[in-house]
């Protein structure tokens, strides 16, 4: 005669098995849905972060904002970022040199400046030494080059932030962006206000794309 009691031990471990595999995926969903929302508030501040800074340098190049001065070279460094395989994968340039504003004396008129950046803004461009060119600073230590092409690179970089905005709200909203995390169809699908906040986000990003590829047609060929 068998006992009931032990007619249902296996399957009352089984069940037990069950919500136990049930409680280990509901954390690790929450954790990937944690880890999502933590991407894309990196993204979102690191959006904000270049479209303040390109609207600055693109309110300093176009003469906007800041002084008006130049910048005459007294020496500039090539600097390279080792990639995989010995490869280069960046290429920064620092000028040092001499600062004077235009009309007299300004935030930095005259001073030496010891790693003025001036470089930095302009990667492909090596000046000789003594060479003036025409610049703009906010705060007499970094400058910019002046002049037009200068700041449609620069509106470049604030339309460049529109698609990682996008991108960042749509991970803080829907916890997308975790490896093994939901797939980008059924986030996507979930989309809190959907119906107003899809459309609204493709066109943000289709817009940031579009202008950044008009900006720097005209940096290049206007």
């Amino acid at each position: 005669m068998s006992h009931p009691k032990a007619s249902r031990t296996p399957l009352a471990a089984l069940g037990s098995l069950r919500r136990g595999l049930a409680v280990v995926t509901s954390r690790r969903n929450a954790a990937h849905y944690v880890l999502g929302r933590a991407v894309g508030l990196v993204l979102v501040v690191l959006g904000v972060t270049v479209c303040a800074v390109s609207a600055k340098q693109t309110a300093l190049a176009a003469g906007y904002a800041g002084t008006r001065g130049t910048y005459t070279v007294g020496q500039c460094h090539e600097r390279y970022q080792a990639g995989g395989g010995g490869r280069h994968v960046g290429r920064t340039v620092t000028c040092t040199g001499t600062f004077r504003a235009d009309g007299g004396v300004g935030p930095a008129g005259g001073a030496d400046v010891p790693e003025g950046g001036f470089g930095t803004f302009h990667p492909d461009t090596v000046y000789r030494p003594g060479a003036r060119v025409p610049v703009q600073t906010g705060d007499g230590v970094t400058f910019t080059a002046a002049g037009w092409p200068q700041a449609w690179g620069a509106a470049a970089g604030v339309f460049l932030a529109l698609p990682m905005l996008a991108a960042g709200t749509f991970c803080l909203l829907t916890g997308f962006g975790a490896r093994w995390g939901r797939s980008f169809g059924d986030s996507w699908d979930g989309l809190p206000g959907g119906a107003v906040l899809r459309p609204l986000l493709l066109s943000v990003a289709g817009v940031g794309i579009l202008g950044a590829a008009v900006f720097f047609f005209l940096q290049h060929y206007g």
